[in-house]
């Protein structure tokens, strides 16, 4: 509505192994088994966070939140999953534009949503999946 009602422009895209881009947020170790070969029983550090651990989810949204106030952008009061950042379009028109996060799926709105995707992808912050038809990482929602 918030698109419509300020004739704005809508793309979504979701991030590959999102999970896997946030650092752990405490030391997590395990005893290498059989499948490292040589390196079996080796100790093992995990950096990076891993689907099925209990903290993943919550240093997925720390680092995301992180690079979203890095490129200007401010979570909403009504809702933390809401990212708003002030802008002009070309004609003068004042307004926000808004990145909507839930998990992997981002869902962007503004005069120029591409410029946001691009900020998240081509900076290397985040590997964005590619759809299969068109071989691009985001497009307006179908």
């Amino acid at each position: 509505m918030i698109a419509a009602l300020n004739d704005l422009s809508v793309l979504v895209a979701d991030v590959g192994n999102a999970y896997l881009n946030a650092p752990c947020r405490e030391k997590i170790w395990f005893t290498a088994g059989k499948e490292f070969g040589s390196g079996a029983g080796t100790k093992i550090v995990l950096v990076r966070a891993l689907y099925g651990l209990k903290t993943s989810g919550a240093a997925w949204k720390a680092h995301i939140s992180g690079n979203m106030r890095e490129l200007g952008f401010e979570p909403s009061d009504a809702d933390p999953d809401v990212w708003m950042r002030a802008a002009t379009k070309l004609d003068g028109f004042k307004y926000y534009e808004h990145v909507l996060i839930y998990v992997n799926d981002i869902l962007a709105l503004g005069e120029h949503p591409e410029k946001v995707m691009i900020s998240l992808s081509l900076s290397e912050i985040y590997r964005l999946k590619k759809d299969k038809k068109t071989g691009k990482a985001y497009a307006p929602p179908e």
